[in-house]
């Protein structure tokens, strides 16, 4: 019986095992589909947390694509007309543009012309620079900087030669001789490239601190030259409201013609340049620590990196309004396009002038008679 009793146990034991094994072995199936489970969701938080870390103001690839493609077409444009500028100026044919003011636009254009490449080369990085040879970056970062530089500053001494004309009609012109307009230009060159190559300093194995402080002092001298030249600029302004001296003299009406030009270039700078170094100068102080760090600066950096082309804007554009605003450009650029039709022109002038003295002779003569 006791055997009885304890064989009833096992076979007891034996279904409930058997009972038990199907429940184990789903268990130990299922396991695997949690697992899966557990890690889709778990690759499911972590896209939607890098989805989450992505901000909507950082530019993909297919954006800065476009941000190159543009600012390089813009560079592009102002290459060309630059070239025209400079060309016109030192051909001359017409010899009226080799004097005064027309010195300071000549180096103004080469410097847009010097932007302009350096921009094109800068930004087509990815195009010309496959190796990524730091040669070519180091000079291209140069030359940007430096044309960039000697726009600025030269445009703030044409600004000051414009307000001397303005306000002294009379000494300025015995002071501002060409010699001494091409001896101020030379210097403004020199100081430019002390700051072009400041802003190479980081290939020198200098700290990227330094180079960021260094960078935002560069831009710091080209907001001064900004403030003088909008200074200057007001201050001619208000003498040319005041003044009428341009009514019967045509060579005041030339000055006040040029000085409306400046205040014109002044306010393209302000609108296209100016900006983008200001976001550019914040995104340096950001990134030292001096206004907070993080999101800030990626948001300042991605809206640098969209006004680029506006900012290539401003060293296109100079070219354009020397054709709408100053009529000496205007007749240079006719004398090339067709030289017979500018003397032809002024033939014709002389012709007509000769024929009216010669009907008022006539008619004097008649009635002598």
């Amino acid at each position: 019986m006791m055997l009885f009793g304890r064989r009833h146990e096992i076979c007891q034991l034996l279904i409930a095992v058997l009972l038990c094994m199907p429940a184990l072995a789903g268990q130990s199936t299922s396991s695997p589909s949690i697992m899966k489970t557990v890690s889709s969701n778990a690759s499911n938080a972590s896209n939607e947390t890098t989805s989450s870390s992505k901000l909507w103001f950082e530019l993909t690839e297919e954006d800065k694509m476009k941000v190159r493609i543009a600012t390089m077409s813009v560079a592009a444009v102002g290459i060309l007309l630059n070239l025209v500028v400079i060309i016109a100026i030192v051909i001359d044919p017409l010899k009226i543009l080799r004097k005064g003011p027309w010195i300071t636009i000549l180096n103004l254009a080469t410097a847009d012309l010097i932007s302009c490449i350096s921009a094109f080369c800068l930004w087509g990085e990815t195009f010309f620079n496959k190796t990524q040879n730091d040669l070519y970056s180091a000079t291209v970062t140069f030359g940007w900087t430096f044309g960039v530089s000697a726009s600025f500053l030269l445009l703030t001494f044409f600004a000051v030669q414009i307000f001397l004309l303005t306000k002294f009609p009379l000494k300025s012109r015995y002071c501002l001789t060409t010699q001494r307009i091409a001896l101020v230009c030379i210097l403004l060159w020199l100081f430019a490239c002390l700051l072009g190559f400041s802003c190479i300093v980081v290939w020198l194995d200098k700290p990227k601190l330094d180079y960021l402080k260094i960078s935002a002092a560069q831009i710091g001298v080209l907001q001064i030259a900004l403030v003088v030249q909008i200074v200057l600029n007001i201050q001619v302004a208000f003498e040319i409201i005041r003044s009428g001296r341009s009514a019967g003299n045509p060579e005041n009406a030339k000055h006040k013609n040029i000085a409306k030009t400046v205040i014109i270039l002044t306010l393209i700078l302000f609108f296209t340049a100016f900006p983008y170094f200001i976001v550019q100068q914040i995104d340096f102080l950001v990134r030292l620590g001096y206004l907070g760090q993080g999101k800030t600066a990626k948001a300042l950096f991605s809206l640098s990196r969209c006004y680029v082309p506006i900012a290539i804007l401003n060293f296109g554009a100079n070219p354009i309004l020397y054709a709408l605003r100053l009529p000496d450009y205007r007749q240079t650029l006719l004398a090339f396009v067709g030289k017979k039709e500018v003397r032809s022109r002024s033939s014709s002038l002389r012709s007509q002038r000769t024929s009216v003295t010669k009907s008022h002779t006539k008619e004097m003569k008649e009635q002598l008679m």
